[in-house]
C-alpha cells in the first residue's frame, strides 16, 4: 500500500500534555468558574428527565397468549398510549379494563 503525503511531515514529536495535579478546591473553584460561564452564555446544567413509571408488561402467569397488530388513527394510538402511561397499565389491561366497562354498560 502506498503513502499519501499530506503535507504534515512527521508528527512523531507530538506528546500529550501531562494533566497538573489539582487539589479538591482547585477542582470544585475550576468546576464552579466553567458552571458560571456556561451559565452566562445561556448554557444550563441537564437535569434527570422525568420519566412516567414503566408499566408492567406481562401477562397473566400460566394463562395462553394471542398477538394481534392494530393501525388506527394516530390521534386515538397516542390517546391509548398516554391512557396506558397514566394508569401504568399494559396495552392489554387497558384493552380488558375499557371491554370490562363496555360489557356492565350492556347489563
Amino acid at each position: 500500500m502506498s503513502k499519501i503525503d499530506l503535507g504534515l511531515g512527521d508528527l512523531s514529536d507530538i506528546q500529550p500534555n501531562t494533566p497538573r495535579p489539582q487539589t479538591s478546591a482547585q477542582e470544585r473553584l475550576e468546576n464552579a468558574t466553567i458552571d458560571m460561564i456556561g451559565k452566562d452564555h445561556g448554557f444550563t446544567k441537564a437535569s434527570v428527565p422525568s420519566s412516567n413509571p414503566k408499566r408492567r408488561r406481562t401477562a397473566m402467569q400460566g394463562e395462553p397468549q394471542h398477538q394481534i397488530s392494530i393501525k388506527g388513527p394516530v390521534r386515538v394510538m397516542e390517546r391509548l398510549i398516554d391512557y396506558c402511561d397514566k394508569e401504568r397499565l399494559a396495552y392489554w389491561e387497558a384493552i380488558e379494563k375499557l371491554l370490562d366497562i363496555n360489557e356492565d354498560k350492556g347489563r
